[in-house]
């Protein structure tokens, strides 16, 4: 059984609380972070220079869908890119894999 709502939002600050409300779920239901460093686990879609080292710094998740990152070009320019999030992993850096 699925149920269903409808809400109008009239003012400005109705849509402010309700977008704040809807961030709020989407980042606690993400499995990444804002400000985490991800690994780019699939390549899919993604230039061969963008990502070097395979990294990138997490700025928004959609779950399901694409999530926002900071990543570095080949000539080292930084630059936000959406990839989709399935393509990307908990990044685990080199010194704790090693120990």
């Amino acid at each position: 059984m699925t149920e269903t709502s409808t809400r109008t939002l009239t003012s400005a600050d109705e849509i402010a609380s309700f977008l704040e409300q809807r961030f709020g779920q989407m980042e606690a239901s993400s499995p990444f972070k804002t400000g985490e460093t991800v690994r780019i686990a699939d390549r899919a879609g993604l230039p061969s220079d963008l990502g070097v080292g395979d990294v990138a710094l997490m700025l928004l998740d959609v779950p399901g869908a694409w999530s926002h990152v900071l990543l570095l070009t080949a000539t080292g320019m930084p630059i936000v890119v959406q990839i989709a999030s399935g393509n990307l992993a908990k990044r685990v850096p080199a010194e704790a894999a090693g120990a």
